[in-house]
């Protein structure tokens, strides 16, 4: 499991560095304070061969464009001249560095006197990624060219990647979510889902997982597809499935509580916990609902949790304030405003 992250001039983030982290790591704070962001740098972190992430995090958000201008966008106020630098630490040290390049080529044909008669400029720009972890240095970069649709992945051969890391944004695709659902059925491990499931509708039997969609048995004549049920119902699958997916890794939950009603909250951590526990992942969601914050006080063990809340400076530097349990337990006993 990772112990902390330093982040610097990605997004809106000048500069933070967090630390503390557990295995249910909770980041709360004012809208637009960097709690996306932070999720974001390190899905990157923990992914960093492929260098089209740092233009995939953009679909996380809806937007999909890769144009030279949307490249600008991952870099801290769109200066380019300035790379990115995401490092995660826990037994060894992910360091991964993402620089801005562009240029002009040009081809240049001659006659048969050897006189130039055209010159065809190639405008390429692209992301080149140097990350080292492991004791090894590497680079990989993507090329694009303005002229045209051509892409180039050149990807160092060195690299291999040791962690699973999946990233569940607030408008996820829950078809894509749940593609891991065959091997947990296989592995007879549903027992987990369907008790979460029951958190949210204690009418359900048992559910089938047929064609792309889950069936579930709520003691009607036939089973009905969970997408009837609710965003809640839906999400706890959609949760379940990714933990499941991340053996050995990290799941990211971009405001985990949306969708479920407050009075599930206690249980609904439980069963995210002892999943996390099962599978042996590492959690970080953010949120802006005091009520996931009560329910993570109810449902989890101190050892378990970390809660961070963030503020952005004037400066751009995130900001980070421990609490564990207790200390969240004292904050809502007197009431105090935590988020």
């Amino acid at each position: 499991m990772f112990d902390s992250v330093k982040i610097e001039r990605f997004r809106g983030i000048n500069h933070a560095s967090i630390s503390g982290f557990r295995r249910i790591n909770l980041f709360f704070g004012k809208n637009n304070c960097g709690k996306s962001s932070l999720l974001e740098a390190i899905f990157l972190a923990c992914g960093q061969s492929n260098p089209l992430l740092p233009l995939n995090i953009n679909g996380f958000r809806d937007y999909r464009k890769i144009q030279k201008k949307d490249i600008a966008l991952d870099f801290y106020k769109l200066d380019t001249e300035k790379k990115i630098r995401i490092t995660l630490q826990n037994v060894e040290t992910r360091d991964l560095s993402i620089s801005f390049f562009e240029q002009v080529a040009s081809d240049i044909k001659l006659d048969e006197d050897g006189k130039s008669v055209s010159s065809m400029p190639k405008d390429q720009y692209g992301h080149v990624l140097k990350y080292s972890y492991g004791g090894q240095e590497m680079v990989s970069k993507i090329v694009f060219e303005s002229t045209g649709p051509n892409i180039l992945q050149d990807i160092d051969p060195r690299y291999k990647e040791r962690i699973r890391c999946r990233y569940l944004g607030p408008k996820f695709d829950f078809y894509t979510s749940i593609q891991g659902l065959d091997n947990i059925i296989k592995n007879k491990d549903e027992g987990s889902i369907l008790d979460a499931l029951r958190i949210i509708e204690p009418s359900i039997k048992d559910f089938r997982y047929s064609d792309g969609d889950v069936l579930v048995d709520l003691g009607l004549e036939q089973r009905v597809p969970v997408n009837v049920l609710g965003d809640g119902v839906r999400k706890v699958v959609s949760l379940l499935t990714s933990i499941y997916e991340c053996r050995d890794g990290v799941l990211l939950v971009d405001e985990i509580s949306n969708g479920f009603h407050y009075s599930v909250m206690g249980k609904l951590w439980k069963a995210v916990d002892s999943a996390c526990r099962s599978n042996n992942v590492q959690l970080f969601a953010t949120t802006h609902d005091l009520d996931s914050i009560r329910g993570l006080v109810d449902g989890l063990e101190e050892e378990s949790v970390a809660a961070f809340h963030l503020e952005k400076l004037d400066d751009d530097e995130l900001k980070s304030y421990f609490f564990s349990k207790g200390d969240l337990e004292y904050m809502l006993r007197q009431r105090i405003e935590v988020r």
